[in-house]
């Protein structure tokens, strides 16, 4: 699928709704507020959808949110220069070499097949009508998971093949198994076939991250609402279990979000970036962030929304692109943009409020998870 055929449809779906009457209320329930779950990138701060709208002044809300993400990538999946065979005997450096001159390649070479359950804590305050003061506490599981034969099963559906790239060549592996690695000119950067459990029933502990978002302007009957959501992400200690939890280092992001009420439609934009403070060389300095959402308002507490989110990779470009690229490099183009559809169902009970929905990635690249689904729960008080 074309990476800008679903954005063009919610521009079309946005101009169809802006001729409908313009209300003064700009903001509904709100995005899909759904983080990144690629497992490189559980380690780092990523900003993520929000409502342009803030808590009132003095009241809280908290609340307990599980992701649960599958990811598959093997780049050498179109050689079968791994395979389960290589995994079973344990994956090396040598296994990422070009099948064609048996070399090093020279740019990054992956094999990841990661199942990871991530539960969020968050507290947020209305510390004042337009600010919102807010912290978030995750904890991480890195395992083989269970989803696998369901996302074989979906593509089975669909008519994607699993011994192909679409299919990310799932064929050639055993379901349910954990491996994370990364090779890059002969080297393994990390090598890991151990899941990770954590020491509590949750999981390891992650990073824990502080906000502030200012409602700069809740618009009116024709300009949209805007707001500005700052991030700062604190490192719990030293980088543990090779980064895959913790980057052992500070973050920061931003997000600009605008959004416009159209009865019964909402329809959030919002752009921003998040900057890593340290980051191994095989590692983005940053990635910028973009997201469209329409939401409509089937009921004055339900909604349905439907959202898509491109990201720049969390790996850096390398590489001379007009020298000969091995196949195994030319299958997958890790340095590309990545595209995600969301879509989600939104309910608020008195002082209750329930999200679900899944995530799927429709770029194919090999730098975004395939599949998330996930659930939040929360309280006002």
């Amino acid at each position: 699928m074309n990476r800008l055929a679903f954005p063009c449809l919610l521009l079309i779906l946005f101009l169809a709704a802006s001729t409908l009457p313009a209300r003064t209320r700009n903001a509904g329930l709100g995005p899909l507020e759904v983080r990144n779950h690629y497992p490189v990138t559980h380690a780092y701060l990523w900003m993520y959808p929000e409502n342009t709208a803030t808590l009132p002044d003095g009241e809280a809300l908290t609340s307990y949110s599980f992701s649960m993400a599958n990811t598959f990538v093997n780049t050498q999946g179109s050689t079968q220069k791994i395979t389960k065979t290589e995994y079973d005997r344990g994956i090396v450096a040598s296994d990422f070499n070009s099948a064609d001159t048996g070399q090093a390649v020279p740019n990054l070479g992956l094999y990841m097949d990661v199942e990871s359950y991530r539960q969020n804590f968050r507290f947020k305050y209305g510390f004042t009508p337009s600010v919102e003061l807010s912290v978030e506490v995750p904890f991480l599981t890195l395992t083989g998971g269970i989803m696998d034969e369901y996302v074989e099963a979906f593509h089975a559906i669909v008519g994607v093949s699993d011994g192909e790239q679409e299919g990310a060549y799932r064929e050639y592996s055993d379901r349910n198994k954990f491996g994370y690695y990364v090779a890059r000119n002969g080297e393994l950067l990390v090598a890991d076939d151990s899941p990770i459990y954590g020491d509590t029933f949750l999981g390891m502990r992650g990073d824990t991250s502080l906000g502030i978002k200012w409602n700069l302007w809740e618009g009116g009957r024709i300009m949209p609402a805007f707001t500005l959501k700052l991030n700062y992400k604190v490192a719990n200690g030293e980088k543990t279990d090779g980064g895959q939890v913790s980057s052992g280092t500070d973050d920061r992001g931003y997000m600009f979000t605008f959004s416009k009420g159209f009865d019964p439609w909402f329809v959030y934009f919002g752009q921003g970036m998040t900057s890593f403070g340290k980051n191994p060389s095989w590692v983005s300095d940053s990635v910028f962030h973009r997201f469209i959402s329409l939401e409509w308002m089937m009921f004055s507490n339900q909604s349905l929304v439907i959202q898509n989110v491109i990201q720049t990779s969390i790996y850096p470009a390398e590489g001379d692109p007009k020298s000969n690229i091995p196949e195994e490099v030319l299958n997958y183009n890790l340095q590309a943009s990545t595209a995600l559809i969301m879509i989600g169902y939104k309910i608020q009970i008195y002082n209750l409020q329930f999200d679900t929905g899944f995530v799927q990635d429709y770029s194919n690249r090999g730098n975004e998870t395939d599949f998330v689904v996930f659930f939040d729960a929360g309280l006002r008080w």
